[in-house]
Parts: C-alpha cells; sequence; structure tokens
C-alpha cells in the first residue's frame, strides 16, 4: 500500500468520502475505459485492457453506493441531477474487440448505456492496431538480443532490447514498416516480427482479436444493445490550430458510422485528450452535442462551451479501488484544488 492510498483509506474510515459525495450530488462523473482483456494484454498496458471482473468490483461498488447510470446527454445537461443518487456516464474509446466481448455485457447488466468513441480508420481496415500489438511484442520479447534479416531497411541488423534507446529505435521502425503494408498482411507481419523476437504467434494470439477492433456486426449488436456509438475522428487525431482540418476528420468519422448502418452520432471524444481553445467553434461547426477529454474532474455546466470539454476519468489496472472510490467520490478532485493541481 502505497502512503496516497493509506491516507485515502483513513480518510474514507473518517467520513470523509461520504461528504465529498454528498456535498457534490449534483455535478455528474463520466468514466473512461478502452479495451477488455483477452489474455495478459492487462499487464502490459493496465491503462488500456481492462479486466471483467475490476469492472463488476467498479460497477458494483457504484451501485452500492448510490451511484446511478447516466447518459452524456443528460449529464450535459445544465441543472441536471437524478433525484436520487449521483448520476455517472461511462464511454470506451476506440471500438476494441475486447469491449464488446468483456465489458459491454456487464455494463447493459448493471444499467448503463454507455458510448463507444469510434476510430473509424482503424475499424474499416480490420486489422491488429499497430502501434499497441508492436509494444506487446517487445514487452513480451524482453531484454532479448536478436538478429532481423529479411524485414528491410531500419529493421535489419543486431538489436539489443536491454537497451532502452534500441528499443525505442526498433519500435518506430517496426511501426513503420507495418504502416506501409496492406491491412490484410499486418497480422502475418507482425507474427514474422514477433517470432524473430521470440514470440510464437501462440503467445501473440492474434486469433482472439485481442488487439483488433469489432466489426460492423458487432458494432450494430452494441447499438441494438444500448451502447452509442459515437465520433472519435476517422483518423485518431485533433491538431490544435487546424480548425477546418479537425472538423473534417469528425465529418468523416460520422460518414463511415453512418454507412455502417448505425444511428447518426453526436457526440465526440479528443483522442488522446488533445484539444485547443478552438475546439467549441469548431464541435459547433461539425454538429457536435458534447465533447470529452482525459481530465479528470466533476462535471460543471457552465456556459455553452462547457459541453465541449467535459472532464472523464480514467480507470485501468493502475488505478487502485481506494483511488477509484476517491475519484468518483469527488475527494481527489477536492484535493487538485487545494493544491493547485
Amino acid at each position: 500500500m502505497t502512503i496516497k492510498q493509506a491516507v485515502l483509506r483513513a480518510a474514507k474510515a473518517a467520513g470523509v468520502f461520504a461528504l465529498v459525495r454528498a456535498a457534490t450530488r449534483r455535478q455528474p462523473r463520466i468514466l473512461c475505459y478502452h479495451g477488455g482483456n483477452l489474455g495478459d494484454e492487462r499487464r502490459y498496458n493496465p491503462k488500456l485492457f481492462c479486466t471483467r471482473e475490476q469492472l463488476r468490483e467498479r460497477l458494483e461498488w457504484l451501485r452500492r453506493t448510490g451511484f446511478v447510470p447516466a447518459t452524456l446527454d443528460e449529464v450535459a445537461t445544465p441543472g441536471f441531477a437524478p433525484a436520487k443518487g449521483i448520476a455517472v456516464a461511462i464511454t470506451l474509446d476506440d471500438g476494441w474487440y475486447s469491449s464488446w466481448h468483456d465489458l459491454l455485457p456487464s455494463m447493459a447488466e448493471y444499467g448503463y448505456r454507455p458510448a463507444l468513441y469510434l476510430h473509424t480508420e482503424a475499424y474499416e481496415a480490420g486489422a491488429p492496431i499497430i502501434p499497441v500489438s508492436v509494444r506487446y511484442i517487445l514487452w513480451k520479447a524482453g531484454p532479448v538480443s536478436a538478429t532481423l534479416a529479411g524485414f528491410g531497411a531500419g529493421m535489419d541488423g543486431q538489436w539489443t532490447l536491454a537497451e532502452r534507446e534500441a528499443r525505442h529505435r526498433l519500435c518506430a521502425a517496426a511501426e513503420a514498416w507495418l504502416l506501409a503494408l496492406p491491412p490484410q498482411d499486418v497480422a502475418p507481419a507482425l507474427e514474422r516480427f514477433a517470432a524473430a523476437l521470440g514470440v510464437p504467434a501462440a503467445q501473440l494470439d492474434l486469433a482472439s482479436r485481442r488487439f483488433s477492433y469489432m466489426t460492423r456486426e458487432e458494432l450494430q449488436q452494441a447499438a441494438a444493445g444500448g451502447c452509442a456509438i459515437e465520433l472519435h475522428g476517422h483518423l485518431h487525431e485533433y491538431l490544435p490550430g487546424q480548425p477546418e482540418r479537425n472538423r473534417a476528420n469528425i465529418e468523416l468519422c460520422r460518414e463511415k458510422i453512418a454507412a455502417a448502418g448505425l444511428p447518426h452520432p453526436t457526440h465526440y471524444c479528443y483522442p488522446s485528450g488533445a484539444f485547443d481553445a478552438q475546439a467549441p467553434d469548431v464541435m459547433r461547426a461539425a454538429g457536435v452535442a458534447t465533447a470529452t477529454t482525459c481530465l479528470p474532474g466533476l462535471v460543471r455546466i457552465k456556459d455553452g462551451d462547457t459541453r465541449y470539454l467535459l472532464p472523464r476519468f480514467l480507470d485501468g489496472g493502475d488505478v487502485s479501488m481506494i483511488e477509484f472510490e476517491a475519484e468518483m467520490s469527488g475527494v481527489l478532485e477536492l484535493l487538485r484544488k487545494l493544491t493547485g493541481r
């Protein structure tokens, strides 16, 4: 247990959590998840991949503590607060297959109608997500020395992966090599790269689709089950200072979602949390109803721009249960204000 966790446990035992929850009851919360967990990927990146068991622990605590499910439209409505309890909306980023397989069933069971922000370029490609897959391979390989041949300039040669700088260079080179391939060639190329570093195809386990997004049929099933498929950009980017390009990226994402036979999307998530002072105007021009950031906090709709800068708490396997309770209770928000952080 860290010092922070020990202090939070003491504060909870003293009734601080319950007191702050009561004081902030009218401020909704927004939670963020990414993928589920189909193998050991949670050990590689616990922020990106969440186990079903962890999610259910969170949802059970929320229910037991008096939190109630809400939608993004509800939490962005000025003055909105349920008659009883504290409103919580849940979002999922990207479109991971493991979200559909592992997380959405539990969310539906607990009464949530989450928003899933779809990165449509990767969804359309249908290939494993290259940056995540490459980093997993390097993590799985560990500090090995390997000789690569037949991969091309920038990759062929002797690599000592115990050296941090060498790992970074190989990661960048492998990503560039894979991004130049047609989508149908990415999975075999990943397996060849993994094998060269001593990671067998069975351990990489691309067949489980743990590094892939949902299909059109799975997205439609998710929507039929109450999950709103929303906007994350066709390209996974928001470029500060380029409003027209950002608007075009959002509108192309919307076109791709409509082409998949899904309802008209109106909610947006800033990819990697990047936004700028022009963001509210970009959102209005693109017909967006709300936009979420990656900054934690409680939702307070103060003016017309606030709905385009909504705070979210990014939960994951690197967050202890006591830290989750503190964030959702509003205690960590209070501490950030007191310390100016």
